[in-house]
């Protein structure tokens, strides 16, 4: 498995929100799934309304680092409650959602497709434990990305 392209974060809305906190596009690597809401979008012709699918994410994100901790364990930072949206979603499969969903990356790249628009984004999370997933999507955006605990609970501002 390849480590993912940095370059398509110049192509994902608000990536600067992850950038700014891990200094590059993360691979999502050991990363959880804590939330996902499917919504059908709202497809009225007569009034001109086209909003396709949408998926949206919610993701515990962190780094690891080389330091040994005091336990004997390498130490994580960066710590990130991050909430994707994906837009225009298409050929949307799942499976194994459960109560822990570890990804071992976060795949997207563009591609062109040979039917349909093109170009899109081919995205898939690939499971370590729970869910895994693949889609075609026309747009990719951060929503937010806040700091939170190791257990993924936001940090209160102050």
């Amino acid at each position: 498995m390849s480590v993912p392209d940095q370059s398509v974060a110049a192509l994902i809305e608000g990536s600067k929100k992850l950038i700014d906190i891990f200094g590059y596009w993360p691979s999502f690597h050991d990363a959880e799934v804590f939330d996902l809401c499917l919504w059908r979008g709202d497809v009225e012709t007569e009034a001109g309304r086209y909003v396709f699918p949408v998926l949206t994410v919610k993701l515990h994100i962190w780094e690891m680092t080389n330091e040994v901790g005091t336990e004997g364990f390498l130490t994580s930072r960066y710590h990130t409650l991050s909430t994707l949206r994906f837009h225009d979603i298409d050929e949307f499969r799942m499976e194994g959602f459960n109560h822990q969903n570890a990804i071992l990356w976060l795949l997207i790249v563009q591609e062109e497709r040979p039917q349909g628009p093109s170009p899109v984004f081919g995205v898939r999370f690939d499971a370590a434990h729970g869910m895994g997933a693949s889609f075609f999507c026309s747009r990719v955006e951060v929503v937010d990305a806040v700091p939170c605990s190791v257990d993924g609970i936001p940090c209160e501002a102050g």
